[in-house]
């Protein structure tokens, strides 16, 4: 099994799973473009997601980030009129957003020295 490097990868995993599946949770599979903004954007975020927790690139994380930042535009880019979708898009995408800032920051972090053994 391989361990993720932040936690906020398999975060984004489920994350991903919920914008996938939300068109038909939340009844909105009609509204074609939203329906189709969240199927794209959340099998794109699943797929970056599990390969953030694999790779661990700076890059990786930055593709998060953009597409956190889609999801909180989208509503706006593609006119989209159906309440549950906006919601969606503007909630899940912010917090991708701040995952994947999160993890990125966190990543830039020179990792911790351990500490110096006490003198007996």
């Amino acid at each position: 099994m391989i361990k993720a490097r932040h936690w906020q990868d398999p975060a984004n995993a489920v994350i991903a799973v919920a914008i996938l599946v939300s068109p038909w949770a939340l009844g909105y599979q009609a509204a074609h473009e939203a329906m189709a903004n969240a199927v794209i954007v959340g099998t794109l975020l699943f797929a970056v997601a599990v390969g953030a927790a694999i790779i661990g690139h700076p890059w990786v994380e930055c593709a998060v980030i953009a597409l956190g930042g889609w999801m909180v535009a989208a509503p706006w880019a593609l006119d989209l009129r159906h309440v549950d979708a906006t919601s969606v898009a503007i909630g899940f995408g912010a917090v991708v957003l701040a995952l994947g800032l999160w993890s990125l920051v966190d990543g830039a972090r020179p990792p911790a020295r351990p500490a110096a053994p006490k003198p007996r």
